[in-house]
């Protein structure tokens, strides 16, 4: 089993990639960017790619959702990751002497809130934490830093500056995994995650919604997204609490009579949020 994921060896997709491998044999492979990521899903070169999808601190991740819209793809799995960033250097050294601090832009982006208050530091978006990582190892210079998990400190021999630094004490990270093509429903499914686009004509989006309430299906995620070359038109990627079956199929039904594409990317079990027992304790 090959497994691409975006980034390098102590990323937050490779944990990932790790929960959903749950002990069988498997090969992982790091892409620079998502788009050559799913570019190799498409092309065969792997049998299943982790995208992160959600954060619970920044919202829906869109690089990544946005490319999988007219594919023809199957999620099989969702798997959460705690995200315990951490700020790490080469060396030991103040905060009041570092002058930049990398990472990826959601990184970044999660912990906005303690950056701020270091106005001596510059934030720079680099393409993946591990990376950033590697990068201020190799560089080093005293006074740059990087923003990753502590495993990524611990597997390239750096320093952390200061752990849990996260705005938001419980973030977490929702990771989809994506195989090529309509396969076999899973057993025991639970969830289904959709992209339509509908006619755009008046209170369509309310009717498709209130076709889903009328099926007793139970929306749980709604983004909306625009439609390339198409200005102010949008598509809506849909989580539902529902497995594909009778209900599910009913509701589709009625769906497609008042849209114009639908993509079923995936039914699967939900996966397990972390426990945060841990972080409560230490408040």
């Amino acid at each position: 089993m090959l497994i691409g994921y975006q980034g390098v060896e102590g990323s937050y997709s490779e944990v990932a990639c790790k929960k959903f491998s749950d002990g069988r044999a498997h090969v992982m492979k790091g892409y620079a960017t998502f788009k050559s990521l799913v570019d190799a899903l498409v092309e065969n070169e792997v049998d299943y790619i982790a995208l992160p999808v959600e954060n619970s601190t920044s919202g829906p991740i869109t690089r990544t959702i946005d490319l999988m819209k007219y594919l023809e793809v199957d999620a099989v799995e969702e798997v959460y990751v705690k995200i315990d960033h951490a700020l790490i250097s080469r060396h030991p050294t103040d905060l009041r002497k570092l002058t930049r601090v990398y990472s990826h832009p959601e990184a970044l982006e999660q912990c906005h809130a303690y950056l701020s208050g270091y106005h001596n530091i510059e934030v720079k978006e680099y393409s993946d934490t591990a990376e950033a990582v590697r990068m201020v190892r190799d560089a080093d210079d005293p006074t740059i830093a990087a923003i990753a998990g502590s495993h990524a400190a611990e597997l390239y021999g750096m320093n952390i500056v200061r752990e849990n630094i996260s705005d938001n004490p419980f973030n977490t990270t929702r990771f989809l995994f994506f195989r090529k093509g309509a396969m076999a429903r899973l057993e025991k499914a639970s969830k289904t995650s959709l992209y339509i686009e509908s006619d755009h004509s008046t209170g369509s989006l309310s009717e498709i919604l209130n076709i889903f309430k009328n099926h007793d299906v139970n929306l749980l995620n709604l983004t909306s997204r625009p439609i390339q070359h198409k200005p102010f038109s949008y598509g809506f990627f849909i989580d539902v609490e529902e497995g594909l079956g009778e209900i599910l199929d009913r509701a589709l039904d009625d769906v497609g009579k008042v849209s114009r594409f639908i993509n079923i990317l995936g039914t699967y079990q939900k996966g397990r949020i972390p426990s945060y027992e841990k972080v409560m304790l230490n408040e």
